[in-house]
């Protein structure tokens, strides 16, 4: 009779468990859909990373918690979960003992979603094409923040022989919608928490990250979808040297190479920062390289990043 017992109640634990977990997943998904709308609401964001705590995704928490602030900046609750929750995914000095790009990173996190290794990869990668004359401009397509494109900005002014501009395209009013090619494993965008809205923020932003390491001047905001601005301007922005491809989605992907791809100095540098991650990124550029029948000498620098350097053919 006990073990009967015992048997109905781990089978109603179970079903109020699942019934729990449901409603969170239902919840959730009313949550990314307001955020899809593009319009800033306080809370929103402090409310994804609740969810995100709760499933012990805690850098996923931190960024959510710095979108609320950046629109919300007097949230006194999102600060005091942020200011708990907000260490490095990774040891910055782990990374890199550089003490210039340790210097540049303690700014640069602040305003980018990006982890120490890519970080580390772009002032290297920056630094290599500034070292070998490769001429062109800096590129930067999908800005968030701005962080990363305030590191390139850094480099170039300290670095590069010859005059430059880094060109940030963004939105800057969150992602766009993500189709059914942008999936990771067995979850869509949405599903993952990243969907339409997500990583927004505005060109004060990224002016104001810039700023702080005096490098503003250096520094052009294109704004809107990459399909709507980059046949644009792709004459104004000229040749390329690095260009840093962070659009997440199959058809920004897809945009991004496209537009830009040959106007990239052979020997320039290409950095990926979602190809480890968003299936649709990874088979924008598969898709891409074998049209063009382009052999690609790819090097890894994290489970998502990779860079290659532009080859002759």
């Amino acid at each position: 009779m006990t073990n009967m017992i015992d048997r109905v109640r781990t089978w109603f634990e179970r079903r109020a468990r699942r019934a729990r977990r449901l409603k969170e997943e239902r919840d959730f998904a009313l949550l990314n859909e307001r955020k899809a709308r593009r319009v800033p609401e306080q809370g929103l964001d402090l409310a994804r990373a609740r969810y995100f705590l709760a499933r012990k995704q805690t850098s996923a928490a931190i960024e959510a918690l710095k979108e609320e602030i950046r629109y919300f900046p007097d949230n006194a609750e999102a600060r005091a979960l942020l200011a708990g929750i907000d260490k490095p995914a990774e040891d910055p000095k782990a990374v890199s003992s550089d003490p210039e790009f340790l210097e540049i990173y303690e700014v640069a996190r602040k305003y980018t979603m990006l982890w120490p290794k890519r970080l580390a990869s772009l002032f290297e990668r920056a630094k290599d094409v500034c070292a070998r004359g490769v001429p062109g401009n800096f590129v930067e397509c999908g800005v968030a923040a701005g962080g990363s494109s305030a590191l390139l900005a850094t480099v170039l002014s300290r670095k590069s022989k010859e005059p430059r501009k880094l060109f940030s395209c963004d939105t800057f009013e969150g992602m766009p919608a993500p189709t059914e090619a942008d999936r990771h494993g067995t979850l869509d965008a949405m599903q993952v928490g990243w969907g339409a809205g997500t990583c927004a923020a505005p060109i004060d932003s990224l002016m104001e990250a810039c700023r702080t390491l005096g490098v503003e001047s250096y520094v052009e905001p294109l704004k809107g979808l990459f399909s709507e601005t980059l046949p644009v301007h792709r004459e104004h922005i000229g040749q390329i040297a690095f260009l840093h491809m962070d659009g997440d989605w199959y058809e920004s992907t897809r945009d991004i190479l496209l537009n830009l791809y040959d106007q990239v100095a052979v020997g320039g540098i290409i950095q990926i920062d979602d190809y480890g991650f968003w299936e649709g990124c990874r088979r924008a550029v598969t898709e891409f390289v074998e049209a063009r029948n382009i052999k690609l000498d790819l090097h890894q620098i994290d489970e998502t990043g990779v860079w290659f350097v532009k080859p002759a053919n």
